[in-house]
């Protein structure tokens, strides 16, 4: 099957699976897990599916329709019930994507080589080094926000719809279950299953998910080309300059004092105009 059919057919997968979700999700159940994309919502969605003992379909060209936990990007709805909503710092979500992106231009896959070569036309992409990074992330990070990758809005678009006081949806961030992932899962479960956490079934799955577990690495240790890269917190820091700073900050940063990440724009005092790090990724060509 062509990969520009397959695509269709998973869209209208998903778009049917919500449909069916508003109106009759409850009967079955339906639990979902609703991210912007990179932000871990294929790690929260497996450790949830794998605690409730529940199916997590991926990429299914057909609609679901029996209990199991969904993971999807999309807009807000307040039909839906049962939602954990995962959030993280926008900065870390674009270098994610950025990375991402990369790595879609040297996929097996002609179709996706195309669409991430003219999706990334304007940047000035020869390598995975720090400074390469730092040369394209201010340009890229206009293109993440105007035309988005796998999303129909915006980073900041997106959180403002899903993270604030929504009913039916629990918000968690990526950077409370990076530091206390059994904490975390234990105190958001129960606000949908309305039972009581079992706590070495719970730590069990958290084992099992773990970024070791998942991607064959110590947490920390890169692979740009895997869709597990590198699994840490505040790693924007590795590679933003005060110029992708500067446009972040013009394009989202409201949004980041709103989740609490930074409290002003004085975290832009603290980048320069190299990136702090000169050899996090490997010194490879791209081609």
């Amino acid at each position: 099957m062509g990969l520009s059919i397959r695509r269709h057919l998973n869209i209208m997968g998903l778009r049917t699976t919500k449909l069916i979700g508003m109106f009759w999700g409850e009967s079955f159940p339906f639990y979902y897990v609703s991210e912007y994309p990179r932000s871990g919502g294929n790690w929260l969605g497996g450790m949830i599916a794998d605690y409730l003992r529940l199916p997590f379909p991926s990429h299914s060209v057909f609609p679901y329709g029996c209990a199991a936990v969904l993971h999807n990007h999309w807009g807000y709805s307040p039909r839906l019930r049962r939602v954990y909503y995962i959030f993280r710092d926008g900065r870390d979500v674009c270098l994610s994507m950025y990375f991402f992106c990369l790595r879609g231009l040297v996929s097996e896959q002609p179709g996706e080589r195309r669409y991430y070569a003219k999706r990334l036309g304007n940047l000035q992409i020869g390598d995975i080094t720090p400074a390469n990074c730092a040369l394209n992330l201010p340009e890229f990070i206009r293109c993440w926000v105007k035309t988005p990758f796998g999303c129909k809005i915006s980073w900041a678009d997106h959180v403002k719809q899903w993270a604030f006081d929504r009913p039916n949806v629990v918000p968690i961030s990526y950077e409370q279950l990076s530091e206390d992932c059994e904490g975390a899962l234990a105190r958001i479960l129960p606000v949908h299953t309305n039972e009581p956490v079992e706590r070495e079934r719970l730590r069990a799955t958290i084992e099992k998910f773990s970024f070791q577990k998942i991607s064959g690495r110590q947490q920390g240790k890169s692979d740009p080309f895997s869709f597990y890269r590198k699994g840490i917190v505040g790693d924007w820091r590795n590679h933003f300059t005060r110029s992708a700073g500067e446009v972040f900050h013009q394009l989202c940063g409201q949004t980041l004092i709103d989740l609490g990440y930074e409290q002003d724009a004085s975290w832009l005092d603290e980048l320069s105009d190299v990136p702090a790090s000169r050899s996090d990724e490997a010194e490879t060509t791209l081609s």
